[in-house]
């Protein structure tokens, strides 16, 4: 599912900063199921993304370069070895 702009957007037109955060949630609590199971949820706060003199598609990339490296440290099963993340260039 890909990063979706509006919070980015919204960020940028309010000049409010973005603090990410990445969790494992899915583990426990399956998306569209209603059955929950036993586990412990790892959520990660991340640092301080600015959103000053910077447009929607840099602040989304940044927000997603962090939750994805960090996806890979809380829920490094659900990643194959062979996936990459795009550098930050």
């Amino acid at each position: 599912i890909p990063y979706r702009k509006g919070g980015a957007r919204l960020a940028v037109d309010t000049a409010a900063d973005i603090i990410p955060i990445a969790h494992n949630a899915g583990q426990v609590w399956p998306k569209n199921s209603f059955l929950k199971y036993p586990g412990i949820v790892t959520v990660s706060i991340g640092p301080l993304i600015t959103t000053k003199d910077k447009n929607p598609s840099v602040v989304i990339r940044e927000v997603e370069h962090w939750i994805e490296t960090e996806m890979r440290v809380i829920d490094s099963a659900a990643y194959s070895p062979t996936s990459a993340i795009a550098p930050m260039n």
